[in-house]
């Protein structure tokens, strides 16, 4: 084989590569927002009703918990959770969103803490409606003001 052929060849797969690499590279780059979660203001009050839409851009549904679809969480320090009683009965998938899709909920928020806050939701990926809910992966929203 003479060296020219060689080097075409080398620099082939050289090129391949590169071509595969970098397209794994944005392939993970993009899967940093598999799903957003945003609230519709970044000010509330207690009592006030806090509506949230969730955009699922994963290739699979997730689904949400019965009893806690969602935690707010607090900024101090770091995040901190507010202590939830537990489920009283059997913590079954209540509520899905399917892949590519959104829904938006609104939430009454309880008397908490003024201050940074988030939402916090805990979701199984590519579960079904009535099977018994098994968290996956937690996502969380942008975070808001309470006042």
């Amino acid at each position: 084989m003479k060296k020219e052929t060689l080097l075409k060849i080398v620099g082939s797969v050289i090129v391949i590569a590169v071509i595969v690499l970098l397209g794994s590279y944005s392939y993970q780059i993009g899967k940093s927002g598999e799903v957003n979660v945003k609230t519709e203001k970044t000010e509330y009050q207690t009592g006030e009703a806090l509506r949230v839409k969730i955009e699922n851009n994963l290739r699979n549904k997730i689904c949400f918990s019965y009893c806690y679809p969602y935690y707010f969480e607090r900024k101090d320090e770091e995040w901190l959770g507010y202590r939830y009683e537990d489920c009283p009965n059997g913590d079954l998938v209540e509520t899905c969103v399917d892949s590519k899709q959104v829904k938006a909920y609104e939430i009454i928020i309880p008397t908490i803490e003024k201050g940074i806050h988030r939402l916090a939701l805990s979701a199984c990926v590519g579960c079904n409606f009535n099977e018994l809910f098994k968290e996956d992966k937690k996502f969380y929203s942008n975070t808001f003001i309470i006042k």
